[in-house]
């Protein structure tokens, strides 16, 4: 089984563990009382949660809407993010010239729908209204998650300005949240040209780079645009074929890179994948690199049970979390080992639970004291200490987590763990997730 079938199989079990959730509790071999468990049951059904196991179930191909001008590279742009000479079929015939509706498809499986518009600059009907009309209606039947502007190193800023104003209209008559990035294509163009790979750009072409992605930068925030985020990219792939465009796709499959000079690409799917709805980010992971793709799903479980950790740290009842917040890091352990194919048995928990500090609060000895001695002080100042405590075991959760990251899926020593663990908890304090 290849590592995408492996993790679909692991997530798919993972849901339905979350669906009988007292089994899955009992399956840790924790000693929990009665009303503990019944805490933690109604915990895990958290909206963070329940939103994150529902994207896992209903995963979907994203939904891009891509402008761009002739040339710009949309589709060699696509094909740079999966390193691979992708299929392009065109499913739905949609009535407009200006606008095209493909997806690009990778071993059967469709990896994004796209949404191609050369913008309404270059429409080739004499009646721009029309056009404008019937841009606009497609685009809102198609339901995107993000607009992505595909601009390249020369274009000119009277273009620029152009494309950016119109996308900006469609987006907030469609919906003002969606986010727009603009990606700068071919940046491998710009002085001195001769420089294909990224490794040995020079420091004359790094700013020409960083010159070029300010001053669209600010194109985009003359012209008003709320969130700009402006990558810079080379999506420059020499294939073992010097046409591929003209072979089958079956031999378009079998296309290895030849020469790699991508500049980018993963900054760009980051932003995608943080930026948009998480049934389709989630999906995006899965198909892009596996081995992100754990580490990132893994950070949200993170994420998500340190709020609730929090949560169970306000109950201004001193002692009574001590049997909610451990074996909720002990869930949190068990999930994540079991994210990278790790079955670990409550011995193995607990065995990592201890070795890792988890006792401390980052578990329950000295930080666990000194939060419920705070908690004390809701005697006489109701509510001041709670909100210390909830801090305290929403940080030390999240801590528990990220090593569990750091030892079972990135493999560090115990050692390592540890001190990842103390960086990442004042990180979490300060503000400054990682």
């Amino acid at each position: 089984m290849n590592p995408k079938a492996n993790l679909e199989k692991r997530l798919k079990n993972l849901t339905e563990a979350f669906e009988n959730l007292d089994k899955f509790i009992d399956g840790l071999g924790i000693n929990i009382p009665n009303m503990a468990k019944d805490k933690i049951t109604g915990l895990l059904k958290s909206k963070d949660i329940t939103q994150l196991m529902d994207a896992i179930k209903e995963s979907r191909p994203p939904r891009f809407v891509i402008m761009g001008r002739t040339g710009v590279g949309k589709s060699s742009l696509i094909n740079a993010m999966f390193g691979s000479y992708l299929a392009k079929t065109s499913p739905v015939e949609i009535g407009t010239t200006e606008t095209q509706q493909f997806n690009y498809v990778k071993d059967g499986e469709v990896l994004f729908e796209i949404l191609d518009t050369r913008g309404i600059k270059e429409s080739s009907t004499n009646d721009s209204q029309t056009a404008e009309s019937a841009l606009n209606e497609a685009i809102e039947q198609f339901e995107p998650d993000a607009f992505i502007l595909i601009t390249n190193a020369s274009d000119r800023s009277s273009s620029l300005k152009e494309d950016i104003n119109y996308l900006n209209t469609v987006r907030n008559m469609i919906n003002s949240k969606l986010p727009i990035v603009t990606v700068i294509n071919k940046i491998d163009e710009l002085e001195p040209a001769r420089i294909k790979d990224a490794n040995e750009y020079s420091s004359k072409k790094i700013s020409n780079i960083n010159l070029k992605a300010q001053n669209v930068r600010v194109t985009m925030i003359e012209e008003e645009i709320e969130n700009v985020h402006v990558i810079p990219v080379s999506s420059y792939i020499e294939w073992t074929h010097e046409t591929p465009e003209e072979l089958s796709w079956e031999k378009q499959a079998q296309l290895e890179i030849e020469f790699d000079g991508r500049y980018n690409i993963d900054e760009l799917v980051d932003f995608l994948e943080d930026n948009i709805d998480l049934k389709a980010s989630i999906y995006l992971m899965m198909h892009y690199k596996i081995d992100q793709a754990i580490r990132k799903i893994a950070n949200k479980f993170v994420k998500a049970f340190a709020g609730i950790a929090g949560a169970v740290g306000l109950s201004p009842i001193p002692l009574s979390d001590i049997y909610i917040l451990v074996p909720l890091q002990m869930i949190l352990i068990s999930l994540i080992a079991y994210l990278n194919g790790i079955i670990l048995d409550a011995k193995g928990v607990r065995d990592f639970f201890i070795a890792s500090g988890g006792v401390a609060m980052l578990g329950v000895g000295l930080r666990f004291v000194a939060q419920q001695g705070v908690k004390l002080l809701n005697i006489t100042i109701p509510g001041v200490a709670s909100a210390i405590s909830g801090g305290i075991a929403s940080s030390g959760t999240f801590a528990i987590g990220k090593g569990a990251i750091s030892y079972f899926i990135d493999d560090l020593t115990m050692e390592e763990t540890k001190k990842n663990m103390s960086r990442d908890q004042q990180d979490y304090d300060s503000g400054n997730e990682v």
